[in-house]
């Protein structure tokens, strides 16, 4: 059979519809939305009841898992609060109003007062549309026939679970059932009574309903010696105060000693025993998979009412405990919550992985002290001849005293005397030093200086050295000795000022400790960069290898191990150059609950193993405009003093970051825009803080710590990192209830970058790329992965052959060059070529910090990709350059 002709008229129309295509304007592109289907959710109870909650997450997960785009829409009939008929014709009316242009595919009950009002409703609401239900109690089948409904039924093994609490207690001869009278209250009790048949051979029945809590713990108060209990989730009301399943369970089980038994998964850990529990979840999730099968055509009369779902037999262990409940009477399968781990649950790598870092971490501290103590003894010896032109008084702050030439005092101030812990300044007359001063190294060392002053008859000035301050600390002292001279102008003893200069010291301490750790970044920012250049051949190269591989075969699976292992090398690198930053990076935008989790993460090995950190990120990713550096910083202040608080005795360290709404009162109190916010929570279980020292904890220079600990900073340099974000700082504290700090901040969204790039553009075939870089691996395994993308590349190994490569009248759509290159380096190549070349856009490839920083400059530079990187993230940049209007 001859294809010529046909092979000729589909090539004939393929390249007539991409003339059409390449002619026509992007606006011209037809976009559909997808299919999106509306369901309506009616709730029998409220927002925040765990069980219908449950139910709730169940259909969400199971339309997401079956891939259904839904809109759902959610109603609570608030029924353990108030369940009318007028307040049941008012929903009705509600509704009637709210959805009246609205048309539902599919109506999902959860409960039987929800189903019970969709069958009433549908004929006025939503005719002839199909209902799915979960949770239904005490149900025929008869009543679903021919209504067009579907779904699952809350049939509990109540029997089991008595059988079990027979076989856990011997001597129970009588089961007390407690519930409510509410619909779903008396419809499980019809359950019980039915499951009482199963077991009346071994248990008597009796039955507390009733619409209030007090009779109940009434009834409770004297039950006889062979009684247990079983809960039916109950909602009362004392005193307007409602109180849900859950509250009632705890209030029920603690005002009786006897063992409770309940057959339902969220009322477990409130006081109920366990047994064979029912899951709200579950039967949500089955629901949600009825549903799905419905929007997607399927028959309703394919779809069989759910009898019983696959229950779990769960136990709460510190009941297990109270009521001396061997494990060994459970059943096979059990599954025992709220038990305590054993140490050794922790895996060896962990363990060792600890150890290690704990002895270097040890002898990094080693290493630390000696450097600290050799610093401490470089005495700053600066002889500056001086005329002594009277003596010191008392109102004067230096430490002020003379001696004559057998050493013995003549005088001292009271600045001396107080130092020294002397009542009076009389005192010291007459005595040496080895008769007031306490540390033998210094009383021998002013002993010697004063011999040396007298010799010499030459002062000694602004000699520095450290002495035990009466509190135990560390104190350095700068002192002058002049000799003191009669007038024959013959020396007959000695002069001393001494100034307390241990702030002044520790400051210049924070100073070196500053510089150095400024250094260590330099180095970990060069040696970061080389590993990005040697990552990003490693992922190039691999890429390649995996286009030319069966995505199955055995080095296929080998080398997707290397491009995994590539990217936890990427993500160490992150952390390389993200502690050698500079603080001055300013705001950008930035995922701060990321930021958070990276910090608490790096934190957390150097802490002590009596130290426990739990850190809650409940904020929704977003990205906003911090000073990431600076956001560090708070941590690790904040980190740092409840460690040091806590390091004796051992506690927890909370860190959280979450969102809250500030409202105009709450917002006009911290000095903030109203509106949505973020809030890091810093807390630990140290001492606390003391509250007469409460408003002084931000004062600069202010601390209760030794002068080995800190200057006094932290939590001044805290309070202006935050004040510069335009946020508020709060902190809470009690002796001996640990402190929280409470950091606000406004969510300032970013708006010209994101933190992160959702999805990828369609990529442009066949654009003329010019790639410059002076690695060799990089120059052969990047040309090749955009080669595979479909664009035509020319390489450069210089900035200035590239140069040469556009002065030959060569043109290109791109240019993609490195950063750190010899001679002309990345941004200098695109400022020249902006002379010549201002519409040819460039991407700046870098694993420096500092490349964003001077690319500002440059607006030819359009993107800045971080090595290393790979093929996807190298599409994208590009199809983001040639694709984006800058």
């Amino acid at each position: 059979m001859d294809t010529t002709l046909p092979t000729r008229l589909l090539l004939a129309a393929l390249f007539a519809c991409l003339g059409l295509f390449a002619a026509a304007p992007a606006w011209c592109v037809e976009i559909t939305a997808p299919t999106k289907h509306s369901v309506l959710l009616l709730n029998s109870y409220h927002n925040g009841y765990s069980w219908s909650d449950n139910i709730l997450d169940g259909v969400r997960e199971a339309l997401h898992d079956e891939h259904v785009d839904v809109d759902l829409h959610i109603e609570y009939l608030d029924g353990k609060r108030s369940s009318t008929p007028l307040v049941h014709d008012r929903y009705r009316e509600l509704l009637r109003a709210k959805y009246a242009d609205q048309e539902f595919e599919a109506v999902v009950a959860t409960d039987n007062l929800a189903l019970r009002l969709a069958f009433a409703w549908r004929t006025d609401l939503f005719p002839g549309v199909p209902i799915v239900f979960a949770g239904i109690n005490d149900m025929e089948m008869e009543t679903v026939s021919g209504e067009n409904a579907t779904g699952v039924l809350e049939n509990v093994d109540i029997a089991e679970t008595l059988r079990l609490a027979k076989r856990f207690h011997p001597w129970a001869k009588r089961v007390v059932v407690v519930g409510d009278n509410s619909i779903t209250g008396l419809a499980i009790r019809n359950q019980v009574m039915n499951a009482a048949e199963d077991v009346q051979d071994i248990f008597s029945f009796e039955y507390i309903t009733t619409a209030a809590l007090d009779p109940i713990l009434q009834g409770i108060k004297n039950l006889p010696e062979d009684a247990i209990l079983y809960l039916i989730p109950s909602y009362y009301k004392v005193e307007g105060t409602l109180y849900d399943a859950g509250e009632v369970l705890e209030i029920v089980s603690q005002s009786t000693d006897r063992p409770v038994y309940s057959n339902w998964k969220f009322l477990l850990g409130h006081g109920s025993v366990g047994g064979r529990l029912i899951s709200g979840w579950r039967q949500g999730y089955e629901a949600g998979k009825y549903t799905a099968e419905l929007l997607r055509g399927a028959p309703i009369s394919s779809l069989p009412v759910i009898e019983k779902t696959d229950n779990q037999y769960i136990f709460s262990y510190p009941r297990l405990v109270e009521f001396s409940i061997s494990q060994d009477l459970l059943p096979p399968g059990s599954i025992i919550v709220d038990a305590p781990k054993a140490f050794y649950e922790v895996s060896k790598d962990v363990f060792w992985s600890l150890l290690v870092s704990f002895v270097l971490l040890s002898f990094a501290l080693v290493l630390l002290a000696i450097n600290i103590l050799r610093r401490r003894r470089i005495e700053h010896k600066i002889i500056n001849q001086l005329s002594f032109q009277e003596i010191l008084m008392d109102s004067i702050p230096q430490l002020v005293c003379w001696k004559d030439q057998e050493g013995r005092y003549l005088g001292a101030n009271r600045s001396f005397t107080e130092f020294f812990g002397i009542k009076d300044p009389d005192d010291v007359m007459g005595k040496t030093d080895y008769h007031i001063m306490k540390e033998g190294r210094f009383t021998e060392w002013v002993a010697a200086l004063d011999r040396e002053v007298l010799l010499s008859e030459k002062p000694r000035l602004r000699v520095r050295i450290s002495l035990t301050g009466p509190g135990g600390e560390t104190v350095w002292l700068e002192m002058n000795k002049v000799p003191l001279y009669d007038a024959q102008n013959r020396v007959v003893g000695t002069l001393s000022t001494a100034e307390n200069m241990t702030r002044e010291i520790n400051l210049e301490r924070q100073l070196l400790q500053s510089q150095k750790m400024e250094a260590i970044g330099a180095l970990a920012g060069g040696i970061a960069h080389d590993f990005n250049n040697i990552l990003t051949s490693i992922v190039n190269s691999t890429e390649l290898a995996l286009m030319d591989l069966d995505a199955e075969s055995d080095t296929a699976q080998d080398l997707e191990r290397v491009l995994r292992a590539a990217s936890r090398g990427k993500r160490l690198v992150q952390q390389i150059m993200a502690f050698s930053r500079p603080s001055q990076e300013g705001f950008q935008p930035t995922d701060l609950a990321e930021h958070v989790r990276d910090t608490v993460n790096l934190l957390q090995p150097s802490l002590p193993r009596n130290i426990t950190v739990n850190a809650t990120v409940t904020a929704d990713p977003v990205c906003v405009m911090v000073d990431p550096t600076q956001i560090y910083q708070v941590l690790m202040n904040l980190c740092t003093n409840a460690f040091q608080a806590m390091r004796d005795t051992g506690g927890v360290l909370d860190v959280r970051l979450e969102d809250v709404y500030l409202d105009p009162d709450h917002a006009r109190e911290l000095d903030m825009q109203f509106g949505k916010a973020l809030r890091l929570v810093v807390s630990d279980t140290g001492p606390g803080i003391d509250q007469e020292i409460m408003d002084k904890v931000f004062d600069p220079f202010f601390t209760t710590k030794g002068k080995k600990e800190g200057t006094g900073l932290g939590l001044s340099v805290v309070l202006g990192i935050v004040k510069n974000h335009g946020g508020a700082v709060r902190v809470k504290s009690r002796p001996g209830e640990g402190a929280t700090f409470e950091i606000y901040l406004p969510a300032r969204q970013a708006q010209s970058e994101t933190c992160d790039t959702d999805g990828t553009r369609p990529l442009l075939s066949h654009a003329r790329i010019l790639f410059v870089e002076d690695d060799p691996d990089q120059l052969i395994t990047t040309p090749r992965v955009l080669a595979s993308l479909g664009f035509d590349v020319t390489t450069a190994a210089r900035g200035s052959e590239a140069l040469d490569i556009l002065a030959a009248g060569r043109t290109f759509d791109l240019v993609i060059t490195d950063f750190d290159m010899p001679g002309v380096d990345g941004v200098e190549l695109a400022k020249r070529l902006a002379g010549h070349y201002p519409e040819l856009p460039i991407i700046l490839i870098s694993g420096r910090n500092q490349a964003k920083k001077r690319a500002k400059n440059s607006p030819n530079i359009r993107r800045i990709v971080e090595k290393p990187f790979g093929r996807d993230e190298l599409a994208d940049a590009v199809s983001h350059v040639l694709y984006t209007q800058e």
